[in-house]
């Protein structure tokens, strides 16, 4: 099929959709949609030799996910997408998980203290065999006032019935994306904070399965050579 390129340019005008901006919603559309496996396709053809699962105990489970913005356990923007894209991760690439829904997680926090989360007690109420419990902290979005650039820390703790310490625990080094920044003009700033989350949450996520490593390394060229950096 023949392109019109004065016509595409004037279409990309019209609606705002410039080549970089296309490039981020196609990943965060993929994942926030739960086409994990079609974004697995797409990077497919620069595939490499997948990581090893660092806890492999969740096949089979009935599992919770927990979120934490900077030390608290709440229910804010942050830590609902945080929250839905573990699941999402997890239910398409543990077999036989069962995850607990948020909202009946939600319920439960919320009678917690705030600040004072009882884990054991959370665990017991929602009748789970093991607690994610994800933290990000320090989430900044913007390289001063013409670049988004995600950053942020995260962490991720496993607790599990019966065991009175966490089972399992990882810190994962500051995530900085993309690597060049990304253009204010190409977004708004809900759409990148979705986007960058959505990231993150694969990155916590993929403790919990085999993964390949070369995928970090695919999203971020994509969007640098969408954005001619």
């Amino acid at each position: 099929m023949n392109r019109n390129p004065k016509a595409d340019r004037v279409n990309q005008k019209r609606y705002g959709l410039g080549p970089g901006l296309a490039s981020v919603l196609l990943i965060f559309l993929m994942a926030s949609t739960g086409c994990v496996s079609l974004l697995s396709n797409v990077l497919y053809v620069i595939k490499g030799k997948d990581t090893p699962a660092e806890f492999d105990e969740l096949k089979g489970k009935k599992v919770a996910v927990l979120v934490s913005n900077n030390g608290v356990h709440t229910w804010d923007a942050v830590s609902v997408v945080l929250a839905k894209h573990i699941n999402l991760h997890l239910g398409k690439k543990v077999k036989k998980i069962q995850l607990v829904g948020q909202d009946m997680v939600e319920g439960v926090c919320q009678d917690q203290p705030l600040g004072q989360m009882d884990i054991e007690r959370v665990m017991s109420r929602l009748g789970a065999d093991y607690i994610i419990d994800a933290s990000i902290a320090d989430l900044k979005l913007r390289e001063g006032q013409t670049l988004f650039r995600g950053r942020s820390t995260s962490a991720v703790v496993v607790y599990k019935k019966g065991e009175t310490a966490p089972v399992f625990r990882k810190s994962f080094s500051e995530y900085i994306y993309p690597s060049t920044g990304a253009p204010v003009t190409e977004m708004d700033e809900s759409t990148f904070q979705r986007a960058y989350l959505t990231l993150v949450a694969g990155r916590i996520a993929r403790v919990f399965y085999p993964y390949d490593p070369t995928e970090d390394v695919a999203m971020d060229a994509a969007i640098t050579s969408a954005f001619n950096f």
